[in-house]
């Protein structure tokens, strides 16, 4: 059974990542807003050309969406890296693949 103290820690860590994400620094305020995209339209290419954290952050947010959808409620820290090597390797593979089927695939498999 997971403990509230973990889930609020995972929803801590989901919704951090998200707002860090979207919320824009002065550096970015003279650049012209991103368009919205769709989390099902974001291609492996997009990923592999973020860097730092908003590459981590990114992989975090997709991990908690497949989660939720999974309906998982704790992860395997060892297996979540595992499988976001694959993902990360099979985008550099194929770029053009949309990452959230990759997402998918990669954290059904064990």
């Amino acid at each position: 059974m997971i403990s509230n103290t973990k889930i609020r820690l995972f929803s801590v860590m989901a919704l951090g990542a998200l707002a860090l994400q979207t919320a824009p620094s002065l550096a970015d305020s003279a650049k012209p807003a991103p368009r919205e995209a769709g989390i099902d339209q974001l291609e492996c290419r997009t990923l592999l050309r973020l860097g730092g954290e908003e590459r981590a952050y990114t992989l975090l947010y997709y991990h908690g969406f497949v989660s939720g959808r999974m309906n998982q409620m704790s992860l395997d820290p060892l297996t979540m890296a595992e499988a976001t090597d694959r993902v990360v390797d099979h985008c550099i593979d194929h770029p053009d693949d949309k990452l959230l089927p990759v997402f998918e695939k990669y954290r059904k498999a064990k």
